[in-house]
């Protein structure tokens, strides 16, 4: 006969989170259903690429000599900010295409600036060149992907122009004002 052992008693005080959730306004459901689409799915993941291939133009050429100028910098910064902005949205709704998100993080954590970049080793630029280039193969696997979903037998090039060029944007206005009366449901009770 084993014996099983007892469980660890639970700490005083210390209660199981109830798992709660909200109850969406008919706006905020109506952006939600838009921004799940394979439209937008696509739309998104085209615009993030869009992104990430001028994030490599500002370090493509060779920076050993190269004068750097503070507008230079500014753009580079803006481009960053406008990549990390995304990156949640990106890696949500590409979820089941694409997984490497905290990949994107650490190259993004690693060109921290073009001076930061210029002044890198060879060895350590080269391999964030690499990392850069294989994850835009895998987004771009990640867009094929998801094309291949669209209904019909469309070639690539029709595929594309099927989509919606520009992501959904949401629209806080409406959704704040619906929202002002929403309250969260306990998961037990909804």
């Amino acid at each position: 006969m084993a014996l099983s052992k007892p469980a660890p008693p639970r700490a005083a005080g210390k209660q199981k989170k109830a798992d709660v959730r909200f109850k969406l306004t008919k706006a905020q459901k109506a952006y939600v259903e838009q921004l799940v689409t394979l439209d937008n799915r696509i739309a998104v993941c085209r615009e993030y690429i869009a992104l990430w291939m001028n994030f490599f133009r500002f370090f493509a050429e060779d920076m050993t000599r190269k004068e750097i100028t503070a507008a230079e910098e500014k753009q580079f910064f803006q481009v960053m900010t406008a990549l990390t902005r995304k990156h949640f949205t990106f890696v949500e709704l590409m979820a089941e295409t694409f997984d490497r998100g905290n990949d994107i993080i650490a190259v993004l954590s690693t060109a921290v600036s073009l001076t930061h970049i210029q002044n890198m080793p060879e060895n350590t630029r080269g391999k964030l060149e690499l990392d850069w280039h294989n994850l835009f193969l895998d987004m771009n696997r990640t867009l094929g992907r998801l094309l291949r979903r669209l209904p019909g037998n469309m070639t690539l090039s029709e595929a594309l122009a099927s989509v919606n060029a520009k992501p959904v944007a949401p629209d806080p206005g409406a959704a704040r004002a619906e929202g002002k009366g929403a309250k969260p449901a306990a998961a037990a009770g909804a």
